[in-house]
């Protein structure tokens, strides 16, 4: 009851603030992490991603795979965008369930909070990181 109550808040929230495409795309993203789905992930991310795409799908599998569930919340989202290109920072915050197998829910945090730094380009008929920094919040909730 309380995850469709979660769903039906954030699909309420995305279909009020989300006019613009870059912001639908982050949206699209954290829907697909929530749904743990490293393909639909990985679609956002761009063939020219500023870094190794192979590491972003394995570390996102071992994330997937260490957790049982986990919702996300994105807030403070600022976005700048110019012709085809945007930047943008926003801060997430990730409530899980991890894993039991292997002890890892002794070692896995339950809550985190993140800030991320973003660059995007409208690649065809699509909006797809290009290049991505984030950092862990410590002590601000």
């Amino acid at each position: 009851m309380r995850r469709a109550f979660v769903l039906a808040f954030l699909l309420l929230f995305a279909c009020r603030e989300s006019e613009d495409p870059v912001v639908r795309t982050i949206e699209a993203i954290a829907e697909a992490a929530e749904d743990r789905d490293v393909e639909d992930v990985m679609q956002y991310v761009s063939t020219t991603y500023e870094g190794n795409r192979g590491e972003i799908e394995a570390s996102l599998r071992r994330y997937f795979f260490a957790y049982q569930s986990f919702d996300l919340s994105i807030s403070n989202l600022e976005n700048h965008r110019s012709g085809d290109e945007s930047w943008a920072t926003f801060r997430v915050k990730m409530i899980g369930v991890p894993k039991t197998v292997g002890g890892m829910d002794q070692y896995l945090p339950r809550a985190a909070d993140y800030r991320f730094e973003v660059s995007l380009r409208e690649e065809g008929d699509a909006w797809r990181v290009t290049s991505a920094r984030w950092e862990e919040l410590r002590g601000l909730n």
